[in-house]
């Protein structure tokens, strides 16, 4: 503990050394590309529209341009390049599933968002989303908020929330925009949209997206006998978005979200198999904004259908969620000061109805029926937002929750922040989280448990922010603790409320635009987890983030030769890490060591006719470095993709 704290301030007190020398009085630039952007609006940080200068709360964002300056790598890889996130198997075999630990925290405490609205697949485990179902084509922004989002967003928002903030229409009738490319493993990816304006009132956006690769063996062949069989995968989706604007005031937003993934997939960790996966999301909904004056509200409903389906040697299991939210807020300005926002969030999760193909205790085949499970959640919430009082900003929020099988929690969040000058500002948070248990756990075939209690947590985070240079170089750093009470475990009877998890860590950036033609950035990670287990003999400490190093590196530098070139280097390092691994010739549990690894990539792009054509190439693992994401299973080589991207 005390190192962290040491390198906390120490990195405080260079910044402060940095802000106080003479150079930074010089006269600002009048190249506005020189200097970071502080006036951007974000939305998900306080369910306000202010701009990062305004907001608490820290907000990674990635813009448009960053996604595009990323079109060799999906939403995995392009979040595994942010500090205080690590995307595992991100660069596996593209079949494999991808892991997110947002702080450390396991990935089911991490909410998915699009534009706002949740994605969930009650029926996976502990209600995890599948990223691979949401492609960047037709994302405008990410916007992620680190530390328990529960009080605004409810349920699985313990460690943060990832909000995917989808493409709006043009000015234009009609605009057109796509992108194809070709790579290593015979990947390729096409997918083309239409968006644009029909009069005054109606702005659309469509867009289709197909991706397909051979890809390579999930599983190590242990033995090198090259017999493994490569484990393919294909996605294809589609969006569709319309803003309509009723009156000057009243604007509805209808829109459709669809994807189906399928693959191959292997047995285990060293064990190849003909196995084939199918997953698809259906994820239509509307949302709808009025504002007058300094009243503004908002509403939105979407429906998350998920269906998954695994045929392997074991025969065939499907599985399907269902998810309706509805959420309602509205925020007033009372002074210029103050603001109040106030909301109420339905939502219910289904998994309707089945039926499996099993065998009696006479080996005789029979048809088992599962029965609909459903549970619902409830829930108001209200929050205090003082903007810049003498440089004081704080935002205080509270959250009443009625689930239909465990009854009320309640969360609490207060994140105030400091501008202590022009180039300095102080924030802190402490708030609490949930996670209401899954309905697998509630009702599930094995170990269900109707009586279990949501997962609670207390996050803690206190750090700073300094914009130098004429605002061309931000320095950022802040520690963190959170504690999980209630996990729920399988024992021996089945799922249970017992352990607790405590995570801790710190995180430094750094973000320089040298000039208008060069941008760096570089990132430092600490990262601590235990947990506590509660049996018959007592209290049990220890560590175990599994798969996440405690120490962690990132780096970018982009450069725009020219007006049509632009280059960017990026790596990152990773140090040791503990996985499991099941021996299935002793049957027993191991832990085993995962060494330390570097990866650098290496992108460049050409620009073609004011920008309307772009020629891009992207080489991932430039090094061809050797390296283990999940113990037993394979990562890619060095994996080249070059394509076209159009706006016309």
């Amino acid at each position: 503990m005390s190192k962290i704290y040491l390198l906390l301030a120490g990195f405080l007190l260079c910044a402060s050394a940095i802000q106080a020398q003479p150079f930074i009085e010089s006269e600002p630039s009048d190249v506005a590309t020189d200097t970071l952007e502080l006036d951007r609006v974000v939305v998900t940080a306080s369910k306000l529209p202010l701009t990062q200068r305004e907001t608490t709360k820290p907000v990674i964002l990635i813009t448009r341009e960053e996604i595009e300056r990323n079109s060799g790598r999906d939403l995995s890889q392009i979040l595994n390049q942010q500090s205080g996130i690590r995307v595992n198997d991100s660069y596996g075999a593209p079949s494999n599933g991808r892991i997110l630990y947002l702080q450390g925290a396991a990935a089911q405490n991490t909410l998915i968002l699009v534009d706002g609205l949740p994605v969930s697949d009650p029926s996976g485990v502990g209600g995890l989303f599948d990223l691979r179902l949401l492609p960047t084509n037709n994302i405008e922004q990410i916007e992620i908020i680190k530390g328990s989002q529960s009080t605004l967003y409810g349920t699985d928002a313990i460690a943060g929330v990832v909000n995917l903030i989808t493409r709006s229409g043009g000015d234009e009738l009609v605009n057109a925009t796509g992108r194809l490319s070709y790579g290593s493993y015979n990947t390729f990816n096409g997918n083309v949209g239409v968006n644009g304006s029909a009069g005054e009132r109606v702005r659309y956006t469509l867009n289709y997206n197909r991706e397909t690769s051979d890809g390579f063996s999930a599983a190590r062949d242990p033995e090198d006998t090259g017999t493994f069989g490569d484990d393919g995968y294909s996605l294809d989706s589609f969006f569709g978005k319309a803003d309509v604007s009723v009156t000057e005031n009243l604007t509805i937003s209808p829109f459709l979200n669809y994807s189906k993934n399928e693959g191959d997939y292997d047995a285990d960790a060293f064990q190849d198999a003909d196995n084939f996966y199918s997953l698809e999301l259906l994820n239509p909904g509307v949302q709808a904004q009025f504002s007058r004056g300094d009243l503004r509200l908002n509403g939105g409903y979407n429906y998350s259908r998920t269906q998954r389906m695994f045929d392997s040697q074991f025969g065939v299991n499907e599985f399907e969620g269902q998810m309706h939210n509805a959420d309602l807020f509205g925020n007033y300005r009372l002074t210029n000061h103050l603001q109040v926002l106030a909301g109420f969030n339905f939502q219910d999760f289904t998994i309707p109805e089945s039926e499996d193909e099993g065998f009696d205790n006479n080996g005789n085949p029979v048809t088992v029926v599962f029965e609909e499970r459903d549970a619902q959640v409830v829930s108001p919430y209200a929050t205090l937002y003082l903007k810049d009082w003498n440089g004081l900003s704080t935002e205080i929020g509270y959250r009443l929750n009625n689930h239909s099988e465990y009854g009320n929690n309640s969360t609490f969040s207060i994140a105030p922040s400091y501008q202590v000058t022009d180039q300095v500002k102080l924030f802190a948070s402490v708030s609490s989280g949930f996670k209401a248990p899954t309905l697998d756990e509630l009702f599930g075939q094995f170990g269900a448990n109707p009586d279990l209690d949501p997962q609670t947590s207390l996050y803690f985070n206190i750090g700073a922010e300094s914009y130098l240079l004429d605002q061309s170089l931000k320095l950022s750093a802040q520690y963190f603790n959170r504690e999980i009470d209630d996990l729920i475990i399988y024992g021996p009877t089945g799922y249970i409320n017992r352990d607790r998890q405590n995570d801790q860590g710190i995180e430094l950036s750094a973000d320089w635009i040298i000039n208008n033609r060069i941008r760096t950035g570089a990132w430092y990670n600490y990262l601590d987890g235990e947990i506590t287990t509660f049996g018959e003999d007592g209290e049990d400490t220890q560590s175990n983030l599994i798969r996440r190093p405690t120490n962690s590196f990132g780096f970018n530098a982009g450069v725009s030769v020219t007006d049509q070139i632009y280059v960017r280097l990026d790596g990152e390092y990773n140090g040791e890490r503990t996985d499991i691994f099941f021996n299935p010739d002793n049957f027993m549990q191991e832990d085993v060591t995962l060494d330390a690894y570097t990866l650098v990539n290496i992108y460049a792009e050409y620009k073609l006719y004011d920008g309307r054509f772009t020629i891009f190439g992207d080489v991932k693992n430039l090094f061809n470095s050797d390296f283990t994401e999940v113990y037993g299973y394979n990562t890619m080589g060095t994996a080249v993709k070059a394509g076209l991207r159009f706006n016309l």
